[in-house]
């Protein structure tokens, strides 16, 4: 699994295409978003890297008791 090898664009690129990602939905779809667009985050204010960190807190939280 690309999350396990650390691949974290392609984790977050494979999960955003799961329909149900639970609580977590929100901050990996973030996550995604911030990897490819991380101009657009920083335009609105946010720290793109800080926006990622929370999207694999999600993808730990949501998958980790899956393996």
């Amino acid at each position: 699994m690309a999350m396990c090898a650390g691949d974290w664009p392609r984790a977050f690129s494979i999960a955003s295409k799961f329909a149900r990602l639970g609580p977590q939905r929100a901050a990996i779809l973030r996550a995604q978003s911030a990897a490819l667009s991380p101009g657009l985050y920083r335009q609105l204010g946010r720290d793109p890297a800080a926006v990622i960190e929370e999207g694999k807190a999600a993808m730990r939280a949501r998958f980790e008791a899956m393996r």
